[in-house]
């Protein structure tokens, strides 16, 4: 059942904990909340001396600048990873968000066309519909190209037939787009469930991990017992309602809130970054084929999450990757008139002159530019040279 959890009840209820208790539910929801510097102050005099293992009994604990600054450096290394593993599927939501209104304007773009200009019939559009994702296109635009390079066909029908095919390229790009948008919804709110690991908190932490399963139980009950208090004022009337799992649901209300955008620097992805840039560009054109286009979208959208390969910087290659996109996409013009002629340029035939020579031009003498006749004026000497002897 829905509860009226909102994401001022989380924070007021963890900043209302006790300091320990409050440590470590900021540690296992770092994800979103910061730790606070007397949190840190507290975990590195909570810390065991090693004093005690050699056997010297100490005095007083210290707080020491070394003991801070290891469980800020550590905090801020796991809170980077984990807001960038959910900052990745986010920006994946919203370049697949944002591509598939411009693809949905052209496709009324293309319906239009055919329908104003080609004169194609209700049942020709539903059919091209139905058939589109066994479509051999590729295959198909090469058959047509031909036709019209041996003059089989007329211009009208070669771009009728062209803009057919142009139109199911787009109702094929539209299903896929869609899918990934949906696999990148949920891992977004996936990835946003996740807190961190047992082994995670006493590595920041710098405790044993045995003793941290009890402090955990602890802090997790006074949470949830806050956390009650505050919504629910009366008990239900119908003692068959299940209890409500508000662990569950501090994260389904943490998991809708917004992702922190961060600032990530070119790592080698694609080798040089300009190279990425060539790419990224010809993906956004859609000049790039369908099994090019599949590869280079796993290439900057999957990540191995497994820690000991790399992924501390994975989420960061695809974050960069995604930025550029969007940069890229700003910086189109996507009105509905750049985008008609942009399906106008596909889909218009090339005329045969423009691919073979003109007789003009096999006429024309050639040209030497100043390097060739200095050559031409080198061989000319020499033989007058010659001819004087």
């Amino acid at each position: 059942m829905a509860t009226l959890l909102t994401f001022e009840h989380i924070e007021s209820t963890i900043q209302s904990l006790p300091l320990q208790y409050r440590t470590m539910l900021r540690l296992l929801l770092l994800q979103y909340f910061d730790v606070q510097q007397d949190e840190i102050d507290y975990m590195a005099t909570d810390q065991p001396d090693s004093r005690f293992l050699a056997g010297v009994q100490p005095k007083g604990r210290t707080l020491t600048l070394e003991a801070v600054q290891n469980i800020t450096s550590r905090a801020n290394q796991y809170k980077t990873f984990y807001r960038q593993k959910r900052e990745r599927p986010g920006m994946h939501v919203l370049f697949l968000e944002q591509s598939l209104a411009i693809l949905e304007r052209s496709l009324r773009i293309a319906r239009r066309l055919l329908q104003k200009d080609m004169e194609a019939t209700e049942e020709e559009l539903q059919e091209a519909r139905t058939q589109a994702p066994v479509t051999l296109i590729r295959q198909e635009i090469r058959h047509l190209s031909r036709a019209w390079e041996s003059q089989e066909i007329p211009a009208k029908e070669f771009q009728r037939k062209r803009l057919l095919l142009e139109f199911q390229s787009l109702l094929r790009k539209q299903i896929l787009l869609r899918r990934r948008l949906k696999f990148s919804k949920q891992e977004f709110i996936t990835v946003g469930s996740l807190p961190l690991k047992d082994h995670e908190i006493a590595h920041i932490w710098g405790i044993p991990l045995g003793s941290l399963a009890a402090r955990k139980v602890k802090a997790l009950q006074q949470f949830l017992q806050g956390l009650q208090a505050k919504i629910e004022t009366a008990p239900p009337d119908n003692d068959s309602t299940p209890p409500t799992d508000y662990w569950r649901e501090t994260f389904q209300v943490l998991a809708n809130r917004p992702f922190e955008r961060s600032i990530v620097q070119y790592d080698g992805l694609e080798r040089t970054e300009e190279k990425l840039m060539e790419k990224l560009g010809l993906f956004l054109s859609g000049s790039m084929t369908e099994q090019e286009e599949s590869k280079f979208w796993t290439s900057i959208s999957k990540v191995n999450d497994s820690e000991f390969s790399g992924s501390w910087q994975s989420h960061a290659r695809s974050i960069l990757a995604f930025q550029r996109l969007n940069a890229l996409l700003q910086d189109m013009d996507i009105s509905d008139e750049a985008l008609e002629e942009d399906i106008l340029a596909r889909v218009t035939p090339k005329a045969p002159d423009d691919q073979l020579a003109t007789p003009d031009d096999e006429d024309k003498p050639v040209e030497l530019g100043e390097m060739g006749l200095g050559v031409l004026n080198a061989f000319a000497g020499e033989i007058d040279d010659k001819r004087s002897f």
